[in-house]
């Protein structure tokens, strides 16, 4: 057997899974093979994986350059053997091209594919030559969508959909933000440590951070990392959780109350928990937070999430909320849609997402939405706070569906200003022309949101 790193490997597995079982990437690069192995293959195979991932697209254009030969007449193991090479020699230029070929070509062996071993060093070999080609300078046949869609390694669905509605310069603008590494932030847990000595325990680690501009719960790292296997990730004294994440929590949450007040609050799509444990740790433990979702094994995830913070308010229950829900008209005084969607404001870290969905798709979503939405508000009382929120990019997923709810629900305010307003925000910089507001990674570092905040009339 030909040697290859335990980094490519692993990110060659990762990647079939990811292909031909339709798995996602980042709970398979959270799993126990990865955590096993040393540090320095764990940051190289996590960079491969998803490298590889974001600019599938481009990579893929110059293997057929590179073989004359179509995508699919190419085995799926070589194909990612060749997407991780060309990945290395055009994106990782600290990695040596000759290491990056030998090991591509030992993996094609090792996966007994040796016939298929000089097909691939000969790909390789002519992609070496054109190292340093711009990719721009290579796309002269091409049509002006394609060529654009191959640059930014996007679908040219997406890529013509953010032309006309964002203009030439911001649409590339933010495909190359979705393709950056996302930044990391994080949320302090005083229920298990007081912040002071997290704060110490990350200083000492040489982990600077500073406070979020969008959510004043976040603080995001400038300087050094934090892993999942971390001790205040592990023991739950900080909880990582992206800004916009955080700043759906910090609007569905922070309801003014008195302090011995009771708030019974529905998430009504709860799973993982990232924002229902920020909501139940503000609500206090007085309140109740009911978390629903589809799935019983997702349920446990949460309990698992809410154990390791400390969130004992939280009341896990199993519903499709797409039907009637059993609750009484009145019984919550808040509820939060944190809808299924696209996740299209996720790719910097889901980027497979954009090589799965197809633009029909969002009007299949939408419904869905809007049947959450409509299911939540008839659990709301008269004067309680609805809030929706989706990470996704597109107004159909988000102005769109709340355009045709406040058509039939006239009972419904939106207070999105007035909530930004109170949590020490500026509007201008957040809402849209429409209903609600949003974020967008180009513009505001986060994840891509839209939320609206909406209260029922008395």
């Amino acid at each position: 057997m030909s040697a290859v790193s335990p980094a490519r490997k692993a990110a060659s597995d990762v990647l079939l899974s990811v292909i031909a079982e339709r798995a996602f990437a980042t709970p398979l690069l959270a799993s126990e093979r990865i955590s096993s192995l040393s540090r320095e293959d764990r940051a190289l195979t996590n960079e491969l994986v998803l490298g590889v991932l974001r600019w599938q697209r481009q990579l893929d254009f110059l293997i057929e350059r590179y073989s004359n030969r179509a995508l699919e007449k190419i085995d799926l193991k070589v194909l990612i053997a060749l997407r991780l090479a060309i990945y290395q020699l055009r994106f990782l230029t600290r990695i040596p091209a000759h290491a990056a070929i030998n090991e591509a070509v030992n993996l094609v062996r090792d996966q007994k594919l040796k016939s298929a071993a000089p097909f691939a060093n000969a790909v390789l070999r002519a992609a070496q030559r054109e190292q340093k080609t711009s990719i721009r300078s290579m796309l002269d046949e091409q049509d002006t969508l394609t060529s654009e869609a191959i640059e930014v390694s996007l679908p040219e669905w997406l890529v013509r959909r953010w032309k006309k509605r964002f203009g030439d310069v911001e649409a590339r603008e933010l495909a190359i933000a979705l393709n950056q590494t996302p930044r990391v932030a994080f949320r302090f847990n005083a229920t298990k440590k007081p912040v002071a000595d997290t704060t110490e325990w990350l200083k000492s680690s040489g982990i600077e951070f500073v406070q979020s501009d969008i959510a004043k719960s976040a603080f995001v790292v400038t300087s050094g990392s934090i892993s999942g296997e971390s001790e205040p990730v592990r023991e739950g004294w900080l909880y990582l959780q992206d800004e916009s994440s955080q700043l759906t929590g910090l609007l569905a949450g922070s309801l003014v109350r008195t302090d011995d007040e009771r708030i019974n609050f529905l998430d009504l799509c709860a799973a993982p928990g990232s924002k229902s444990t920020l909501i139940a740790s503000i609500l206090g433990e007085n309140s109740l937070v009911v978390c629903c979702d589809l799935y019983g094994h997702r349920l446990r995830s949460l309990k698992s999430i809410a154990a390791r913070l400390g969130a004992r308010n939280i009341y896990p229950l199993v519903i499709d909320a797409s039907k009637p829900l059993a609750f009484r008209p009145d019984a919550f005084d808040a509820v939060l849609v944190d809808a299924p969607c696209s996740g299209l404001g996720t790719l910097a870290r889901h980027p497979e997402i954009k090589w799965r969905l197809e633009e029909f798709e969002l009007e299949r979503l939408a419904h869905l939405q809007s049947a959450l939405l409509e299911n939540a508000a008839l659990t709301l009382k008269s004067g309680g706070i609805l809030t929706y929120s989706v990470c996704s990019t597109e107004p159909e997923e988000g102005e769109e569906v709340i355009a045709r709810f406040r058509a039939s629900h006239t009972e419904f305010r939106d207070v999105t200003r007035e909530r930004l307003v109170e949590l020490g925000l500026d509007p201008q910089a957040l809402l849209t022309s429409d209903f609600g507001a949003r974020t967008f990674t180009h513009r505001h570092g986060s994840e891509s949101f839209f939320f609206c905040v909406l209260w029922k009339r008395r």
